[in-house]
């Protein structure tokens, strides 16, 4: 149980580095202007995460260039932060230029609704960064231990049946939780802000933290606001989720505030696990900003910043209880929240296809696999935006919306869709393939023991020719337990335990609402197609009509 003081401990190497860089400049801003390295040290790594930044290296090159006592061959990931996923199409086609620019010829776009660009050159760090802050896109806590993208439904803003502005709320909580040390934009803007009307603002150097503190967060903070009849955003995952409550009548009445789910673990650590959030408690719409806060506050302030591995909302929820919470929330506003409210039964959209927009314009849904924008995908949705300008919404399940389509412009984006062969559903894309999501994985991500990305293609691709494609069944790959597709919520989830093998998980809720449990251990990458089959074949013989396939697997499954 933790105490429900605050207790001494003692630090993690990340807490000492952040408390001796003050405002998370101090080393960076020796490293990164250094053009004699490729590279930036490890404490420099640790705070340029913070920036929106990840040191990676190309994994495939590693033997190679030990061979030949090279260095490896170092890169930089940049993630954005785009509350909402939403962009214009100015900033879409910006964030286009620069990954063929600067990148690897792709862009991803996140499980979080940002963008990533991977194959950076440390050389054109600043360059990038400077490029995207321009068109007003920032970097600017994406990565690092402070409240990353704030996500939402990016398109319940724009259908019909909804009276509030869930868009313009995820702006305002990422704003909010934004840093104030200015050590951001005096190294890469050259110490300006700019402004959304384009002007450009010196700031008064500063390593002042009004909320975070000179420590910030134990580790990574996720927020979410979502709907249950559409848990596009997997809100139970989050450290913090809003969850809205509609009327009969369509209007927003306000919030059950859910606290404490995450998804990260780590193999051979008993004590880390994914855990879904529990609901604390409801709050009216203009409360929203506020209760956020102070429960960001109990984290920051209880938090354990001695293990990192230890260091989630999610276990001061397990270990202190909802009860102690829910008081200590009650505490820091000054009053208790009403009792949860009854939502309806969950649901889950992807959004994609066509639909008609409640101001009579259309939005249009586009299939990207895992999320990789590259070669004709690239070339067609480059194509698409240049010509007709709509607006541009990033999904948690790695898709693109191009919204705001005027009813004129419709068949033309219908013909080029088709003529570039973008998929948005439909026979051409199987309904297994449709639901399938893996994170990056190799070569890029340090943290991953396994492939993801470049194998679960492979792994669809073979449940399809072996009659499984019309099987509406959400699998999710990782290639590490920090789990960043999700898989741990999913049908079937699929976990890297090392180069080669993984760990099944079945029995995740098709809505989100329920963990999957481990089926199967150490399973060899080989003969993992053969496993899902056996278990696809099994639902098949046993279900009850209709039983969706995580439904089944609580009870069913051998």
């Amino acid at each position: 149980m933790i105490e429900k003081t605050v207790v001494e401990q003692r630090l993690s190497k990340v807490e000492e580095l952040k408390a001796a860089n003050e405002g998370l400049g101090g080393i960076l801003f020796e490293e990164i202007p250094d053009q004699t390295s490729e590279r930036i040290s490890e404490g420099a790594y640790q705070l340029l995460k913070f920036h929106g930044s990840y040191q990676q290296d190309d994994r495939d090159q590693r033997q190679e260039r030990k061979k030949q006592q090279r260095d490896r061959a170092w890169q930089f990931m940049v993630r954005t932060k785009c509350p909402g996923g939403r962009m214009t199409a100015e900033q879409y086609l910006l964030a286009d230029e620069l990954a063929g620019a600067f990148g690897n010829q792709t862009f991803r776009i996140t499980t979080r609704q940002g963008i990533q660009f991977h194959g950076i050159g440390k050389t054109n760090l600043k360059t990038l960064i400077r490029a995207l802050n321009e068109r007003w896109i920032s970097t600017y806590g994406a990565c690092g231990d402070v409240a990353r993208n704030t996500l939402t439904c990016p398109v319940a803003d724009l259908l019909p049946g909804h009276d509030f502005d869930f868009q313009a709320l995820a702006q305002q909580v990422s704003d909010r939780f934004l840093p104030d040390s200015t050590a951001y934009y005096e190294l890469w803007l050259d110490g300006e802000k700019i402004l959304a009307d384009g002007t450009r603002v010196k700031v008064q150097p500063s390593r002042q933290e009004s909320f975070y503190g000179p420590s910030y967060l134990p580790r990574k903070h996720k927020i979410g606001i979502g709907l249950p009849h559409d848990n596009c955003i997997d809100l139970f995952t989050h450290d913090l989720a809003l969850e809205a409550v509609i009327g009969a009548d369509h209007r927003l009445l306000g919030f059950n505030l859910v606290a404490g789910g995450g998804l990260g673990s780590t193999h051979g650590k008993a004590e880390t696990f994914p855990r879904l959030g529990d609901r604390i408690g409801f709050l009216p719409p203009e409360q929203a900003l506020a209760t956020l806060e102070a429960a960001t506050a109990i984290y920051r302030d209880y938090g354990d910043r001695s293990n990192r591995r230890h260091a989630r909302l999610k276990y001061i929820l397990e270990e202190c209880g909802v009860d102690w919470f829910r008081d200590e929330l009650a505490h820091r506003l000054g009053a208790v929240l009403a009792p949860v409210a009854t939502v309806p039964t969950y649901g889950v959209s992807d959004h994609l296809g066509w639909q008609q927009q409640a101001d009579g314009n259309w939005l249009v849904g586009i299939w990207v696999e895992n999320g990789r924008i590259k070669d004709t995908v690239r070339e067609g949705l480059r194509a698409i935006v240049a010509a007709f300008q709509p607006e541009i919404r990033l999904t948690p399940q790695q898709n693109i919306i191009l919204a705001k389509i005027r009813n004129a412009d419709r068949a033309q984006v219908d013909a080029m869709l088709a003529s570039y062969g973008l998929l948005t559903g439909g026979a051409k894309l199987s309904v297994l393939r449709r639901y399938a999501m893996a994170c990056p994985a190799l070569p890029t991500c340090g943290l991953a023991v396994a492939e993801a990305e470049r194998f679960l293609p492979d792994v669809i691709g073979e449940l399809e020719r072996r009659g499984y494609g019309n099987e509406r069944v959400w699998v999710r790959m990782s290639g590490c337990p920090n789990s960043c597709s999700r898989p741990p919520t999913a049908e079937i989830g699929i976990i890297g335990r090392s180069q080669g093998l993984y760990n099944i998980y079945v029995g995740g809720s098709f809505a989100g609402t329920r963990l999957a449990q481990l089926y199967r251990a150490d399973v060899r990458a080989d003969v993992l197609v053969d496993v899902l089959a056996d278990a696809l074949d099994q639902w098949r013989r046993s279900r009850n009509p209709g039983e969706d396939f995580g439904d089944w697997a609580t009870h069913g499954l051998m």
